[in-house]
C-alpha cells in the first residue's frame, strides 16, 4: 500500500541521517516560544478542553503550594496547564554537542488497542489458513473496500453466533454497522455471509474445538507474561531449585509438549514460533507428513501478538533527529497541499493513522531517557553551604526534593521518580494511556519544540475507563492481564466518551507545565520535533491515593518503587511538625489497622508460628514478597530454607516446608505502633487543644486584652490551626488592631502638647469630632479593652467642653467680652486640636482685635514698610472691616503712594546699559531725587528697592571719581611707567557699563584703551602670538617665558668670571643652557651636549643614525624656538619707544617687554665687546665663538648681526665637509681643493640623506676639505700661510699627508712619524701641536710598542655610531671610566681623541687612550662604537733612505719629549 512504500522511504532515510551526527542543535532552529493559533474548528471527537492557569509572580514561587491551592478545582480535570509569568525563562542547559539517544520505533496502528486487537486477530486467521493449506491471499472485500473481518467476527458474536444471525437475518444490520448500506452494494448480506462462512467460521470452530487448550494456552500466555515482571507462583526452595536442576535432562533433547515423552523424536515436529516439540500423532487432528509450509503450535496460533512492545530505533544526537524530523513531516504532508500544516490538521490525521488497520505509519520517539545518564535541561543542582538549594523552585531537579513533597521520606533508591525523564519526540510520536507509579502527580515541561496535545481522564473516572478499555479490547486483557500497566496501549477519546468517560485535552507549547494527578489516566502525541522533561512529585494529599495504588500493585503482582509503610514511618520519625501529623496520624491509624488485622488473621491459622521483634535494615530482595512483590516492611515470613521472604497472606507460596518452622518477623510490636500513634495523634489534637482554649478565655473573660487576642493568632499560626477555625481570631485581632490605630490619630496626650502652626490653612469642618463620636460608638459594640479606650473618652470629654467655651464667648456681650476671652477659648481648642466651626470665628475676632490696634500705628510711624501696609489691607478684607473706615482708608492712601514711590525707583535698575550718551536719559541727578523722595514720611519703606537705588548712587559716585582720578594721573604723569595700568581702565570701562547713567570722559578712555589694544595687537604680531596661541597660553604667559629664557642665557653669561659661577656654568648645556634632563646628545664635533627635543631629535632618530653634528657646528640645520619666528631687538625697542610716544596708559606687558629689551642690550654689548677683542677671531677662539654663538641661538629674541658674524667666524675657522669619510683616505696634494682654506661648508644634519659619497674615476677616494687658519697679517701673507701645511711649515708635496681631527691641520705622514699601513689602522687622529697645548688637563696614556711585524693590510671600514646617552634629572648617569656627564664637560676636547706619536725607527709606536666613548643607555646592551672621520693624504715623495731615518729619529725625540705629561718620570720614557 502507499502508506507502507512511504514507511519504507523514511525508514531508509532515518537509518541514513542517525549515522551522521552533526554538530550541536542551533537553538534558533526551533520554537522557544508559546504562541498559540487560533482554533479553526472544534477538538476531533469534541474533546473538551482542560483548564490553563496563569500564577502571579508571588503565587509562582512555590510550585507545590500552588499546584494544592489550584486542586480542588482542576483534579476534577485530570490533567491541567500552567503557563508561567513572561518573567520566567530558564536558559537551557544541555550539552546539545554530546548529547546522544536512542528512539522507540512506534507503529501507529499497532498501538490502538482496538486497531492492535484486529490486527492480532486477522495474524491468527492467516496463520490457520496456511496451516490448513488454504491461505487467505487476499482479504475479501464489499463496495471496492476490505471488510474488517475483526469487527465483522464480533458483531456476530454479539448477535448469538452464525447460525442465529442467519436465522434472524440480521447480516444487513452489521452491514449498516460496518459501514455498508444497500444502495451502494445490493449483496451486501450475501458477501458478509460469504466472508464469515469462508474465512471466520473456520476458524472460530476450530478454536471452539480447542477451547480447553485455548483457555490452557492463555493462562500459561498470562502467567508467562506477569512471570517476566513479578516473579513464578510459588518459589521452590534453594534446595528444591538444586535438586530440579540435577534432575533435568542433560543431553537437550527435546520432549512432546502434549505427553511429555521424548521417544520417537523423528516423529517430533518443532513449531516455527516458539520451537517447542509436539507428535504428529498427539496433535488434534493428528499430522502423517510433516507440513511444507511455517507450522505453528496452537499456543502461538492463538497468542499471536501477546509479547507487544516498542522496539529499540537508531542512535541520534538532537541535530540529526531534528533533520529526521523535518524531513518526515514534510514529506508525509507536503504531498497533501498540508504543509506546513495546523494543529487541527495534525490532530485528526494522527487518529486516522491510529484507527486504520490497513495503513501503517511507522515512527520513531525518544522516551523515557533518565537525566542522570543523559542530563537535564535545567541547570544542576546547587547547595547552600547549610545544605540548602538555592536553585529555581519550578526546576524539575528541585520539585521532587522540596520540603512539602514526601519523596523527602524515602530511604530506598527510587531515582526513577526522584529525577527528570527527557522526551524527545517527532510529528506523531505518542505515549498510550497510562497513570503515574504509585498514583504520584507528575510536572511536565516543555523546553522548545512544536506542541504536544494531552488527553486526560480525571481520577475519579479511572474505573470507568478501565471498563471502558477491557470491553473494547478483552482479547488483548486475556494476553496481558496488567495491560494498562504496559504503556502500549491508545484508545481513541471518541470510543472513551461513548462509554461516558470524562476526556479533556490541552497542547502544551515551549515554556509551560502540564500537570497531572493522582489516578488520572493520561496519553497524547507529538505535532513535531520538541524537547520536554517530567518528574514525579507525592504532596500530603497523596497519601491515600498511594496506598490505593499499593493495595493495586499488590493484587496483579506488580512490583513497587517503594514501601508505602516504610515512607509513614519515616515521616512520622522525622518531621514532628504539627501540619504532618495533621494529616500523619490518620494514615498511621490506618496502617496499624492492616498490619494488626493481617497478624491476627495469620496468628488464628498458625498461633504457635515462631515471632522475632527486630527493627533492622534489609536488602531490597529481602523486604518484598516473593510472590505479590509488595513491600514486607512491617511484617515478613522468613524460612531456613531460602533467603527469601513473603507478605503474611502468601506465607504457604514462601516454601514447601511445614509453616510452624517458618518464622514471623515483626519490625514493631503492637505497643510501638500504637506509641507512634499517640505522639502522631497528640501532635495533630493541638489545633482543638487551642481552640478549647479560646471559648474557655472567652467564657471567662468579657473583654481580653488585645495582648491575648494577639497570642491566640499567634498560636493559630504555629499550631497549624484550620484555616476555618482560626480566621475569626485572625480577622478580630485586624479589627482591633484597625480601630487602635485610627483611635491614636485623635487621642491627646499630656506629653504631646500641640502647637499652633500659623503659616497652614486650617479647616475648620469638624471631622475630627465626628471621627471620635464614631470611634466611640464602634468600641461600645466592642468587646476587648485597651487604654486608649479611656483615653479616647478623655478626649472627646475635652473637645466638648472647648466647644461649649467657644460658643460662650461668641454668643457673648460684644462690650463685656474683650480680645483676651477670644484669645484664651480659642487657644484652648487649639491645644486640643480642635476643629469645629466656632475657632474659625473665633480667629477672625481675634484677628480683628489685632488690626485694629495695628493699623492707626502704621499709619502714623514713618518707618512702616510697605509689606507690612499691604498685609493690614488684606487682613482687614479678611475681617470684613468697612471700605468706609477712616483707619482702612488712611492705610490704602499711604499704599498709593508707595506704589508711586516704586514706579519710579524700578525704571532705574531695570534702565539698558550702553556706552551711547543720547540714549542714556538717566542721570546721577534723577538718582539722587528719588532717595529723597523715599525719606518723606509719608511714603512706606520698601527696603529691597532702597537698598538696590542706594547701591546704584554709590556705584555711579565712586565711577565718576575713578574717571576724574585715572585722567589727571595720566596727564601729571611725565613716564609712561608712572601712568595708570590699563588692567585699571579696563576695571573702570567695566563699571561704567553696568550703570544706566551717563559718566563724563568715557569716551576718551575708551579711546585710550583701544590704543593700548592696538600696541598689543603690535607686540603680538611681533612675536608671532596668533589667536589660537594666545588663547591657550595668554600674550604675559608667553612674553614671561621668553623673559625667563633671556634671564637664564644672559645670567650666565654674566657669571663666566667667576669661579662658584663657573661651576653652574660646567652644569648647563645645550642650546637653552640649563641642566641635563631626558635624552641627551653629544655633538661630534664640538662636544657639547643637547636635549633631544631642543635640537629635535626624538630617541627613535637617535637610535638610528650612527653620528650627529650640532646646529652650532652645522649651520645649515633649523633651531626650533617657543615663537613661530623669534623678534629681533631693534623691533622690541622700536615698538617700547612707540608706547612712550603715543600711549596714555601702561600696558600689562610693557614692563616684561621693557626688561626683556633692556637685557638684551647688556648682552649685546658683551657679545660685540668679544667679537672686537682682537683684530681677528682665530682657530684659537673656536670654543668661546661657538659658546657665544650657541647662546644667540638658544636665545628667543634674535641679534641678528652678532649671529651672523660668528656664524661667518665658526664657518671660516671650523668649517664641516658634507660627505665625510669613515676610514681616513690618501690622496695626493694635488687632489686637495683650493677653495678648501677655509671651508665654506657646513656639516650635514642628523639625516643620512645629505650624507652621499662622490666616487673618483680612477680611486674610491673621498672629497677631502682642510681647515684654514685665520693669522693676524696681510691679506699677502694670509694667501701665502693658507698655502702651508704640517710642523714643517711646508706647501703640499707629492707625499701622503693625514689631517688632525682637533685643529684640522694637515701633517705629513713622515713629519709625524707615520707609515702608510699604519694611516689605515687609525680612527681618529689628533696632531702633536695639538696634544701639547692640553697635557696639563688630559688623562693617563697608556702606550702600547708593537714589536715589529709585517705590514698591516687595511682595516675594513667600520660602522659609524653616533655617541648618544639618556640622562634623566633624576639621577646622573656614569661611564664605563667612571665620568659624568658634567665631568664629561670639563676636561679638553681632545681627551676623546685617538693621539698618535711619532715612532722610533726600530718599529712603530702606537698610543691609545683608555677613555671609552659616551654610550647609550637603555634596557638592552648595545655596543659601543667609535666614530671617526679622519683625513689622510698621500705620501710625500720618496727621501734617501739615511735622510729619512735621520729625519725620524729628530722628529720622534722632539714630538715624544713634549707629548709625555711632564708627571711621567724618566724610566717610564726609557722603557717607551
Amino acid at each position: 500500500m502507499k502508506s507502507i512504500n512511504n514507511h519504507n522511504q523514511i525508514k531508509s532515510a532515518t537509518t541514513t541521517t542517525s549515522s551522521d551526527h552533526g554538530n550541536a542543535l542551533n537553538l534558533k532552529t526551533v520554537k522557544t516560544t508559546s504562541d498559540a493559533p487560533e482554533r479553526t474548528r472544534p477538538r476531533i471527537f469534541g474533546i473538551k478542553e482542560a483548564p490553563t492557569y496563569y500564577p502571579t509572580e508571588e503565587e509562582f514561587k512555590e510550585p507545590i503550594k500552588y499546584i494544592q491551592q489550584i486542586t480542588p478545582e482542576a483534579e476534577k480535570f485530570g490533567i491541567i496547564k500552567i503557563v508561567p509569568p513572561k518573567s520566567y525563562n530558564p536558559a537551557f542547559c544541555l550539552n546539545t554537542e554530546e548529547f546522544r539517544f536512542r528512539t522507540r520505533i512506534q507503529k501507529l496502528n499497532s498501538m490502538e488497542g482496538e486497531t492492535r486487537a484486529n490486527v492480532n486477530y486477522l495474524e491468527q486467521l492467516y496463520k490457520f489458513h496456511r496451516l490448513h493449506g488454504h491461505p487467505v491471499n487476499k482479504v475479501p472485500q464489499l463496495d471496492k473496500r476490505p471488510i474488517d473481518l475483526f469487527k465483522l467476527k464480533k458483531e456476530v458474536a454479539q448477535r448469538g453466533g452464525y447460525q442465529m444471525v442467519t436465522q434472524q437475518k440480521k447480516w444487513a444490520e452489521i452491514g449498516r454497522i460496518l459501514g455498508y448500506t444497500r444502495k451502494q452494494c445490493t449483496s451486501m448480506s450475501n458477501a458478509l455471509k460469504s466472508a464469515y462462512n469462508k474465512v471466520i467460521l473456520p476458524y472460530e470452530v476450530w478454536l471452539a474445538q480447542h477451547k480447553q487448550d485455548s483457555e490452557q494456552s492463555s493462562s500459561l500466555s498470562s502467567t508467562s507474561s506477569s512471570s517476566s515482571n513479578v516473579g513464578m507462583r510459588r518459589q521452590p526452595s534453594d534446595k528444591e531449585a538444586e535438586q530440579e536442576e540435577a534432575e533435568s535432562p542433560g543431553n537437550g533433547g527435546q520432549a512432546c509438549e502434549i505427553c511429555n515423552s521424548g521417544e520417537n523424536e523423528e516423529e517430533i515436529l518443532l513449531c516455527d514460533g516458539c520451537d517447542r516439540g509436539y507428535h504428529m500423532y498427539c496433535l488434534s487432528p493428528p499430522l502423517n507428513t510433516v507440513p511444507k509450509s511455517d507450522w505453528y503450535c496452537f499456543k502461538c496460533l492463538t497468542a499471536a501478538g501477546g509479547d507487544y512492545g516498542f522496539e529499540d530505533g537508531e542512535e541520534y544526537t538532537l541535530n540529526s533527529f531534528q533533520k529526521v524530523c523535518d524531513k518526515f513531516k514534510s514529506e508525509w504532508f507536503g504531498p497533501k497541499g498540508q504543509y506546513p500544516t495546523s494543529e487541527e490538521d495534525c490532530e485528526d490525521e494522527f487518529w486516522r493513522l491510529v484507527e486504520n488497520p490497513h495503513e501503517t505509519c511507522e515512527v520513531e520517539y525518544g522516551a523515557d531517557l533518565h537525566s542522570t545518564q543523559h542530563g537535564s535541561g535545567f541547570a544542576p543542582l546547587e547547595r547552600k553551604p547549610d545544605g540548602r538549594y538555592v536553585n529555581e523552585p519550578w526546576n524539575l531537579n528541585m520539585i521532587p526534593i522540596l520540603p512539602q513533597s514526601l519523596f523527602t521520606h524515602i530511604k530506598t533508591d527510587i531515582s526513577g521518580m526522584m529525577v527528570p525523564w527527557l522526551y524527545i519526540g517527532m510529528c506523531f510520536s505518542a505515549f498510550c494511556w497510562h497513570n503515574e507509579d504509585h498514583y504520584t502527580y507528575s510536572i511536565n515541561y516543555m523546553h522548545w519544540g512544536e506542541t504536544k496535545t494531552w488527553y486526560g481522564v480525571p481520577g475519579c473516572d479511572t474505573a470507568k475507563f478501565e471498563k471502558t478499555m477491557k470491553a473494547a479490547v478483552p482479547e488483548l486483557f486475556e494476553q496481558q492481564p496488567d495491560l494498562l500497566f504496559q504503556l502500549v496501549t491508545m484508545l481513541s477519546p471518541g470510543r472513551l466518551l461513548k462509554d461516558n468517560v470524562d476526556v479533556y485535552a490541552v497542547d502544551q507549547r515551549p515554556g509551560q507545565f502540564v500537570v497531572t494527578f493522582p489516578k488520572a489516566y493520561h496519553s497524547g502525541f507529538n505535532h513535531g520535533f520538541n524537547f520536554c522533561e517530567a518528574v514525579n512529585f507525592a504532596p500530603m494529599e497523596w497519601v491515600d491515593f498511594g496506598l490505593e495504588c499499593v493495595k493495586r500493585y499488590k493484587q496483579y503482582r506488580r512490583q513497587p518503587c517503594f514501601s508505602h509503610d516504610e515512607l509513614l514511618v519515616t515521616a512520622m520519625r522525622e518531621d514532628r511538625s504539627i501540619e504532618t501529623s495533621t494529616w500523619l496520624k490518620d494514615a498511621l491509624i490506618d496502617m496499624h489497622q492492616r498490619e494488626m488485622t493481617m497478624r491476627s488473621k495469620l496468628l488464628k491459622k498458625y498461633p504457635k508460628i515462631h515471632q522475632v521483634i527486630e527493627d533492622i535494615e534489609l536488602s531490597e530482595d529481602q523486604q518484598q514478597c516473593v510472590f505479590c512483590n509488595t513491600y514486607t516492611y512491617l511484617s515478613y515470613i522468613t524460612c531456613e530454607c531460602t533467603s527469601k521472604v513473603s507478605c503474611l497472606d502468601h506465607l504457604t507460596d514462601l516454601c514447601t516446608c511445614d509453616p510452624l518452622k517458618k518464622t514471623l518477623n515483626l519490625r514493631f510490636s503492637e505497643c510501638q505502633l500504637n506509641e507512634m500513634i499517640q505522639a502522631t495523634a497528640s501532635r495533630a489534637c493541638a489545633p482543638s487543644a487551642w481552640s478549647d482554649k479560646v471559648r474557655e478565655t472567652l467564657s471567662t473573660q468579657s473583654a481580653p486584652s488585645l495582648k491575648t487576642l494577639k497570642q491566640f493568632a499567634t498560636e493559630a499560626e504555629k499550631l497549624s490551626v484550620p484555616v476555618e477555625e482560626a480566621r475569626w481570631v485572625r480577622e478580630y485581632v485586624i479589627q482591633v488592631t484597625n480601630w487602635l490605630e485610627e483611635a491614636n490619630k485623635y487621642i491627646i496626650r499630656k506629653h504631646q502638647p500641640r502647637r499652633r502652626d500659623s503659616s497652614a490653612i486650617k479647616l475648620y469642618t469638624g471631622e475630627k469630632y465626628n471621627a471620635i463620636t464614631k470611634l466611640l460608638e464602634q468600641v461600645s459594640k466592642m468587646s476587648f479593652d485597651a487604654p486608649e479606650i479611656s483615653m479616647l473618652e478623655e478626649t472627646f470629654r475635652n473637645l466638648t467642653d472647648a466647644k461649649d467655651t467657644a460658643t460662650r464667648v461668641l454668643n457673648g456681650d460684644q462690650a463685656i467680652v474683650t480680645s483676651k476671652d477670644y484669645k484664651d477659648a480659642f487657644d484652648f481648642g487649639t491645644s486640643l486640636g480642635a476643629d469645629f466651626p466656632e475657632m474659625q470665628q473665633l480667629e477672625l475676632k481675634i484677628k480683628h482685635c489685632e488690626w485694629n490696634e495695628r493699623a492707626p500705628l502704621a499709619i502714623i510711624n514713618p518707618a512702616t514698610e510697605y509689606n507690612e501696609l499691604t498685609r493690614l489691607i488684606e487682613q482687614a478684607k479678611e475681617c470684613q472691616v468697612s471700605e468706609t473706615d477712616p483707619v482702612y482708608l488712611s492705610l490704602v492712601e499711604k499704599e498709593k503712594r508707595g506704589i508711586e514711590w516704586i514706579q519710579e525707583a524700578e525704571p532705574l535698575l531695570k534702565s539698558t546699559t550702553t556706552s551711547n550718551k543720547t540714549t542714556k536719559i538717566i542721570t546721577l541727578q534723577n538718582i539722587q531725587d528719588v532717595l529723597r523722595a523715599a525719606r518723606q514720611n509719608d511714603v512706606p519703606r520698601v527696603p529691597h528697592l532702597y537698598s538696590a537705588v542706594h547701591d546704584l548712587a554709590t556705584r555711579a559716585n565712586e565711577t565718576v571719581k575713578d574717571v576724574n582720578t585715572l585722567l589727571e594721573r595720566a596727564r601729571t604723569a611725565s613716564v609712561l611707567s608712572e601712568r595708570p595700568s590699563s588692567t585699571d581702565v579696563q576695571r573702570v570701562l567695566k563699571s561704567i557699563r553696568t550703570l544706566p547713567i551717563y559718566v563724563e570722559g568715557t569716551e576718551k578712555l575708551q579711546i585710550e584703551f583701544d590704543k593700548v589694544e592696538a600696541w598689543l595687537n603690535q607686540v603680538k604680531k611681533l612675536f608671532h602670538i596668533t589667536s589660537r596661541t594666545q588663547q591657550k597660553n595668554g600674550l604675559e604667559p608667553i612674553l614671561e617665558d621668553i623673559l625667563e629664557n633671556v634671564e637664564t642665557i644672559t645670567d650666565q653669561d654674566e657669571s663666566n668670571g667667576d669661579d662658584d659661577d663657573n661651576d653652574k656654568q660646567n652644569d648647563v648645556y645645550c642650546l637653552c643652557r640649563t641642566p641635563e634632563s631626558g635624552l641627551m646628545i653629544e655633538c661630534d664635533l664640538c662636544h657639547e651636549w643637547y636635549h633631544g627635543p631642543c635640537v629635535k631629535v626624538s630617541r627613535r632618530e637617535a637610535k638610528a643614525q650612527t653620528s650627529y653634528v650640532c646646529p652650532i657646528c652645522d649651520g645649515s640645520q633649523v633651531i626650533p624656538h617657543a615663537t613661530k619666528e623669534r623678534a629681533r631687538l631693534e623691533d622690541i625697542l622700536q615698538i617700547l619707544e612707540e608706547a612712550d610716544n603715543t600711549l596714555l596708559f601702561v600696558p600689562n606687558v610693557y614692563t616684561i617687554l621693557a626688561d626683556i629689551a633692556h637685557r638684551m642690550q647688556m648682552f649685546r654689548s658683551k657679545v660685540q665687546a668679544f667679537c672686537r677683542s682682537k683684530t681677528h677671531l682665530g682657530v684659537e677662539d673656536i670654543n668661546m665663538i661657538k659658546q657665544h654663538l650657541r647662546e644667540l641661538e638658544g636665545l628667543e629674541v634674535v641679534l641678528q648681526d652678532e649671529t651672523e658674524f660668528l656664524r661667518r667666524k665658526v664657518q671660516a675657522l671650523a668649517p664641516v665637509s658634507r660627505n665625510p669619510s669613515s676610514t681616513p683616505t690618501v690622496t695626493t696634494p694635488t687632489q686637495i681643493p683650493a677653495s678648501s682654506s677655509p671651508v665654506s661648508q657646513r656639516a650635514p644634519s642628523l639625516t643620512s640623506s645629505n650624507w652621499t659619497t662622490t666616487t673618483n674615476n680612477n680611486d674610491d677616494v673621498l672629497p677631502i676639505e682642510t681647515d684654514s687658519i685665520s693669522q693676524s697679517v696681510s691679506s699677502q701673507q694670509q694667501q701665502q700661510t693658507d698655502n702651508v701645511y704640517c710642523i714643517c711649515r711646508q706647501p703640499a708635496s707629492n707625499s701622503e699627508m693625514i689631517g688632525c681631527d682637533t685643529c684640522h691641520d694637515w701633517f705629513h705622514i713622515e713629519c709625524v712619524n707615520l707609515t702608510p699601513s699604519m694611516v689605515s689602522t687609525i680612527d681618529r687622529y689628533v696632531c702633536p701641536n695639538c696634544i701639547a697645548n692640553k697635557r696639563s688637563s688630559r688623562p693617563v696614556i697608556k702606550l702600547t710598542i708593537k714589536p715589529p711585524t709585517q705590514p698591516l693590510s687595511p682595516s675594513p671600514v667600520k660602522q659609524q655610531k653616533r655617541k648618544l646617552t639618556a640622562i634623566t634629572s633624576a639621577s646622573t648617569t656614569r661611564y664605563e671610566n667612571g665620568r659624568t656627564l658634567k665631568q664629561q664637560k670639563q676636561r679638553p676636547t681632545s681627551n676623546d681623541d685617538l693621539i698618535v706619536l711619532p715612532s722610533p725607527p726600530s718599529g712603530p709606536l702606537t698610543t691609545t687612550t683608555t677613555t671609552p666613548q659616551p654610550s647609550y643607555h637603555s634596557h638592552q646592551s648595545h655596543s659601543h662604537h667609535q666614530y671617526s672621520h679622519h683625513q689622510s693624504l698621500a705620501p710625500p715623495p720618496q727621501l734617501s733612505d739615511q735622510r729619512q731615518q735621520q729625519q725620524q729619529q729628530q722628529q720622534s725625540s722632539a714630538w715624544l719629549a713634549s707629548s709625555i705629561p711632564a708627571s711621567t718620570s724618566t724610566t717610564t720614557m726609557a722603557e717607551q
